[in-house]
């Protein structure tokens, strides 16, 4: 963005001969208060849903913003989209230690970050403050899950559930994380009961019915994943899960049914990978579970 800059002009005077007859010099204008050039201006509207807007079009362009604003004392808020940007340019083991760093700072600004403006921090730690802290410690799990990194993913779920109990957010995430650390039990008790929102709560059945395979209750996984289908028929989470459960199941025209499935709505995605590796093993050995 462009910012107003306020020159100072300089005057000179001189000394002018004509007819070799002397002109009197002209005096230097003296400085009033009303001549002083003023600072220069600050920019018009520094905020964090601004920094973050262009995110995933121009991340060099935000972390150029955010550095900017951060320089100007935009403190957390400018930290925070410092850090976003650096994810999106692929250096995620950087942005989960900072975003996990600052969701350990107490003082950040009151309210949410959208429609706030300046780097202004709040005095004292609020009920608003930490559920903005929750908020970034949610940030920096999903940013070590990224970087392949449960533990560290693990232990910021862990904290920012410290912050907001009931946050079905982070709940989702740590259920996921506790699954890839082995701990699937811990998982559906996070889980349980489902949150009350539609969309986390389909969610939350897909992250759940995995928990349940890990445990080897294929029925109750089953029972989880077509609810979340009946919701949300096309999604790819969804119908990858279903298709291992049926694989578990011994169902395996139907498992290859979801994984083509999968491939066929969103071939760039991870789901779609992770599709085509089990359909690579189907045709490997068809009858394996």
């Amino acid at each position: 963005m462009a910012f107003g800059l306020v020159l100072a002009a300089g005057l000179a005077c001189g000394r002018a001969r004509a007819d070799e007859t002397p002109v009197k010099e002209v005096p230097s204008p003296v400085a009033t208060p009303s001549s002083t050039p003023p600072a220069p201006a600050a920019p018009e509207s520094w905020d964090f849903s601004h920094c973050t807007a262009t995110l995933a079009d121009d991340p060099d362009g935000a972390r150029d913003y955010a550095e900017d604003w951060r320089s100007h004392g935009g403190g957390l808020e400018a930290g925070q989209c410092a850090a976003l940007a650096q994810m999106e340019l692929g250096d995620v083991a950087t942005a989960a230690t900072e975003l996990d760093r600052l969701a350990h700072v107490p003082d950040w600004p009151e309210g949410p970050p959208a429609n706030r403006r300046g780097g202004r921090q709040a005095t004292a730690e609020t009920p608003a403050s930490r559920l903005r802290r929750a908020s970034v410690a949610e940030a920096a799990a999903r940013a070590w899950q990224a970087d392949d990194s449960p533990k560290q993913a693990f232990d910021s779920a862990t904290y920012g559930l410290t912050l907001a109990p009931d946050d079905p957010a982070l709940k989702l995430v740590y259920a996921r994380v506790a699954v890839e650390l082995g701990q699937p039990q811990r998982a559906i008790d996070m889980l349980t009961p489902l949150p009350s929102v539609p969309a986390a709560r389909d969610e939350a059945l897909v992250a759940r019915a995995g928990a349940w395979r890990k445990l080897g209750r294929i029925d109750q996984g089953m029972a989880d994943i077509n609810a979340a289908l009946h919701d949300m028929p096309h999604n790819g989470a969804a119908l990858l899960e279903r298709g291992i459960l049926y694989q578990r199941q011994g169902q395996m025209e139907q498992a290859r049914a979801d994984w083509l499935d999968v491939v066929k709505q969103a071939p760039d995605s991870d789901e779609a990978d992770l599709a085509r590796q089990d359909l690579a093993l189907l045709e490997t050995d068809p009858e394996a579970p």
